[in-house]
């Protein structure tokens, strides 16, 4: 009886330290989480890598505050939709994966003489300008 008891007891004592633990575990797991969401407010909190360009990260979201706004490149109507990943493909040419010479994209945000500068209504800085072009020459990938 008296080891039945003790018995109880270690299981009692391992089960509540092994609660603990995972307790512990997860509270670690969960505060060393970064956050990976976009919330990107404008076109100044965009900053490109040199090379990896992320299209979920840098991308997506300069199209987003930059060119897929109200009346621009934002629906199935605009001449050029930039609300998702390859939505853009239905235009041959706007896009050459690896071929930033021959992207109309990257002609019209380096306002390219006979290109209509792009956005038309916000500068994009040079890093922005670099960075579409070097995601372009890698491939333009989705990279969610």
């Amino acid at each position: 009886m008296h080891r039945r008891r003790n018995n109880m007891r270690l299981s009692r004592t391992l089960i509540n330290a092994a609660s603990v633990s995972y307790a512990f575990i997860v509270v670690c797991v969960v505060s060393s989480c970064k956050d990976t969401s976009n919330s990107v407010s404008s076109l100044g909190d965009i900053v490109f890598p040199a090379t990896n360009i992320s299209y979920e990260k840098q991308v997506q979201p300069l199209f987003n505050i930059g060119c897929a706004t109200a009346s621009c490149h934002d629906n199935q109507d605009a001449k050029l939709n930039l609300t998702f990943f390859g939505a853009w493909a239905q235009d041959p040419g706007v896009i050459v994966a690896k071929d930033s010479n021959n992207s109309r994209l990257v002609w019209c945000i380096e306002a390219r003489p006979g290109s209509p500068p792009m956005p038309p209504a916000k500068a994009l800085s040079e890093n922005q300008i670099h960075g579409l072009a070097q995601w372009v020459v890698e491939g333009a990938k989705d990279t969610q």
